[in-house]
């Protein structure tokens, strides 16, 4: 024998208001299995299962219009329309983690100065928004493999990103000063160790890595912004020089 509850004794065993299902039958997103002559709503187990279908859905994101369509299409793309989903969450994930650590570097930046340096905050802020860039995600697919973005996460965390553009902006417009004269000039190659020396610190052990950025950034491969100061002409003047460089030594 088929089980029925009043719109109320379904609303207490879900936990969704009176008010909510009546919307959800104004809608057509959840109807009860019958009406009365009066109007009174009465719902069964089909109902309850279609809830929790719906609870589901907006847990995960999804919004009322979408989980309308979701379950009135018989031939509904579950497999594509989930991945998408679990994109975005991930997305979401990905900016709170950010939020974290803007806001957990700002604390430490506060407690260190006694006042927050709202440029550098502002600067952070930048570079985190890039790094959440469709743009930027796909560059990094394209040119580096998951242990190789590990590995940038721990050589340059977000803390020392500051410190890091400081030096490569300095350094790249002291380079393009610097261009009028033959990579050879003593001034030059003085710069062309500062170069090394300052990737090999950036960079330590890895190698490749290092070697891997540097080729992207001759080819002129770099999002727009990741490297502040960088211009492609910059990077191949200095690669001619850090080769006379080298084989000097």
């Amino acid at each position: 024998m088929t089980k029925y509850w009043t719109i109320k004794e379904f609303s207490k065993l879900t936990g969704v208001t009176v008010r909510t299902l009546q919307y959800y039958d104004e809608e057509g997103i959840l109807q009860p299995h019958h009406k009365s002559d009066t109007g009174y709503r009465s719902y069964s187990e089909q109902e309850l299962l279609c809830l929790q279908k719906i609870n589901i859905l907006k847990y995960i994101g999804f919004n009322l219009k979408q989980i309308k369509t979701i379950l009135s299409d018989g031939k509904f793309d579950w497999q594509n329309s989930f991945s998408l989903q679990a994109k975005i969450l991930q997305d979401r994930i990905t900016q709170m983690q950010n939020g974290v650590t803007l806001i957990n570097d700002s604390l430490t930046k506060y407690s260190a100065n006694n006042a927050i340096n709202w440029s550098v905050i502002a600067k952070i802020l930048e570079v985190l928004k890039m790094t959440h860039n469709s743009n930027y995600q796909d560059w990094v697919k394209r040119n580096f493999s998951n242990d190789e973005v590990t590995l940038f996460a721990e050589i340059d965390p977000v803390q020392k990103q500051q410190a890091n553009d400081d030096l490569w902006t300095k350094l790249f417009s002291e380079a393009k000063s610097l261009m009028h004269l033959e990579p050879s000039h003593p001034d030059v190659q003085i710069l062309a160790q500062k170069f090394m020396d300052s990737a090999n610190a950036q960079y330590t052990a890895h190698t490749e890595l290092r070697n891997k950025m540097w080729n992207l950034m001759l080819s002129g491969d770099i999002p727009s912004e990741l490297i502040p100061g960088y211009e492609k002409e910059i990077v191949v003047f200095m690669n001619k020089a850090i080769g006379i460089l080298y084989s000097k030594q």
